[in-house]
C-alpha cells in the first residue's frame, strides 16, 4: 500500500471533502435532484480557505442550488455566489485543468442570458492541451468521457 501523501493530499485531509469525493458527487449530481443536494450537503464545510478546486467544486453546488431553487431571486443570489466562488478558485490555481473543467461544464449549460459564458473556448483549449498530461487516471477518464457525450450529441450533464 502507498502512504506517500501529496500536499494536495495532505491539505484536504484537514477538510472534511476530498477533491474525489467531491468530483464523484459532481459527476452524480446530473442524474437529479436528490443527488445534486447530496453534491450540496457534501461541500456544505468548504470554505474560501479550500484548496482552490474545491472551493471550484463549491461554487458548483451552489449552481445546482439555483438551478433547484423556486425563487428567482434566490436562483440569482445562488448563481451570484457559485459564480465568484469558481472564479476564486480558478484564480488562486489558473494551471489547475480540473477548476477548468469545473467551470467549463458549469458555463456550457448554463442559460446565455446570465452572460457567464465568456471562457468556453478558452477554458476547451486549456483542456484539450492539457488532458494528455493529466496523471490522475480518474479525472482523466471523466474528463474524456464528459467530452466524448458531448461531441456526439449526448447529454452532458453537468
Amino acid at each position: 500500500m502507498n502512504m506517500m501523501v501529496t500536499t494536495l493530499d495532505w491539505v484536504c485531509l484537514q477538510s472534511a471533502v476530498s477533491v474525489k469525493e467531491a468530483r464523484d458527487a459532481y459527476f452524480d449530481s446530473s442524474k437529479g435532484k436528490i443527488e445534486a443536494l447530496k453534491f450540496g450537503k457534501l461541500l456544505d464545510s468548504v470554505d474560501n480557505n479550500a484548496v482552490p478546486v474545491l472551493l471550484c467544486y463549491k461554487g458548483a453546488s451552489e449552481m445546482m442550488k439555483a438551478k433547484n431553487a423556486v425563487n428567482p431571486i434566490s436562483k440569482y443570489s445562488f448563481f451570484k455566489c457559485g459564480k465568484m466562488m469558481i472564479e476564486a478558485g480558478v484564480a488562486r490555481d489558473t494551471l489547475c485543468l480540473e477548476s477548468h473543467f469545473i467551470r467549463f461544464s458549469i458555463q456550457r449549460n448554463l442559460p446565455g442570458f446570465l452572460g457567464y459564458n465568456g471562457n468556453l473556448t478558452q477554458d476547451s483549449i486549456l483542456i484539450a492541451r492539457g488532458l494528455p498530461n493529466i496523471n490522475d487516471n480518474d479525472l482523466k477518464i471523466k474528463i474524456t468521457e464528459y467530452f466524448s457525450r458531448l461531441k456526439n450529441g449526448g447529454k452532458t450533464g453537468n
